[in-house]
């Protein structure tokens, strides 16, 4: 796969790029290079979305991607409607798990974001990560965002039934839970529309092409937007 290079405020990481379920690194951060330099009396608001490889964008550009889209038409719809200049960084790596996550959270959070959209578990889900596990560590992320004063989103997901239908249900009940017991918002599923469907996925099966990146920004912007405009409200 080609290297991704990915900016932060602090630091630029050079990751290699491999499959959904690869080894998990450390320590990246980058923004969706559609940001620009602001006015200096424009309010700015970062989106952090902290995720695995659909998040990074295994297989696409970077321009192709959920979160540089998203940051697009924020910027285009709900800027407007706020005076305020929205800017994602995207916290996706390749192979990422809840763990992973976890070990994360503290130096992504150095970029002092806004709004965090927790998108991890997936690979948790491939690989049969147990339940409470994951559950515990998708706990821990949002704790720590709400322990920094930051409003989260939690991204669904779901998972074929390849470790029986008990654990896939269970895996599926995760994300609702949490987001009950924390009083969050949820996206019920990140890949809605484009997981299993071949026109949206690049040949393995796994990763959304680029008409799937962007239904999936439709999908999280339909649901940030009305997170956004109740934080910060019109001028």
């Amino acid at each position: 796969m080609t290297n991704s290079t990915f900016n932060s405020i602090k630091a630029i990481a050079l990751i290699f790029v491999s499959t959904l379920g690869c080894t998990d690194h450390s320590n990246n951060l980058t923004k969706s290079d559609s940001s620009t330099s602001q006015d200096t009396n424009t309010k700015s608001f970062k989106i952090l979305i902290l995720g695995d490889s659909l998040t990074e964008g295994y297989g696409v550009q970077e321009s192709e991607t959920y979160p540089t889209l998203l940051e697009k038409r924020l910027e285009l719809e709900i800027s407007p409607l706020t005076g305020i200049s929205y800017s994602v960084i995207n916290g996706g790596i390749t192979g990422s798990t809840s763990s992973g996550g976890v070990s994360r959270i503290q130096w992504l959070l150095q970029s002092k974001p806004d709004l965090l959209l927790l998108a991890l578990g997936g690979n948790d889900g491939l690989r049969g990560v147990p339940v409470k596990e994951t559950k515990k560590n998708l706990r821990t992320i949002l704790q720590k965002a709400q322990e920094n004063s930051i409003p989260a989103v939690l991204a669904g997901m779901k998972i074929p039934p390849n470790y029986g239908p008990v654990y896939s249900d269970e895996f599926a009940q995760i994300f609702p839970t949490l987001a009950d017991s924390l009083d969050i918002p949820l996206i019920p599923f990140l890949l809605e529309g484009v997981g299993g469907n071949p026109k949206f996925n690049l040949p393995d099966r796994i990763h959304p092409n680029p008409a799937g990146h962007k239904i999936i920004s439709d999908l999280v912007f339909n649901h940030l937007s009305e997170v956004l405009l109740s934080l910060t409200p019109s001028p």
